[in-house]
């Protein structure tokens, strides 16, 4: 499946993902493509929203991305003003596929850890990463405690 296409099926519908559960198959998020999109409840990340603004079981927009071959999963939420980074659903990458960038910012982070490596994000600002597993060809939420 091409990364262009990859989430046609998906663009109108982020599936809400419980922790434990399955956020969507290994052969979706290929190197470097497009995220693939979905809602977690804050109530199963709780230790990682401590500091976001949110109703205490609000449902918030995360992605799933692969750089360098590893998955990397994260709140869709830019560290420097709260809108979702993505410039059209799924695509998170710089031009150059070195970097996340919120497309209304121009913030860019590390893939890896979701640093601010550039942009008007305060200094230490960092995206919310969510804890996942990738076993069976699938990617999975694991539980935040």
């Amino acid at each position: 499946m091409s990364s262009n296409s990859q989430n046609t099926d998906f663009d109108d519908f982020e599936p809400l993902i419980q922790a434990g559960h399955a956020i969507c198959s290994s052969a979706i998020v290929e190197d470097l493509g497009d995220g693939f999109r979905f809602m977690v409840r804050s109530s199963d990340i709780a230790s990682k929203v401590g500091d976001i603004d949110h109703r205490v079981d609000a449902t918030l927009p995360a992605f799933v991305i692969r750089h360098d071959g590893q998955v990397h999963a994260y709140l869709n939420r830019c560290a420097h003003v709260a809108m979702e980074l993505d410039w059209q659903p799924g695509q998170f990458f710089t031009h150059d596929k070195t970097a996340i960038i919120c497309a209304s910012h121009d913030a860019q982070y590390l893939p890896e850890t979701g640093e601010c490596i550039s942009g008007p994000c305060p200094q230490g600002a960092m995206l919310t990463k969510l804890d996942v597993q990738e076993k069976d060809g699938q990617i999975f939420l694991c539980q935040a405690v």
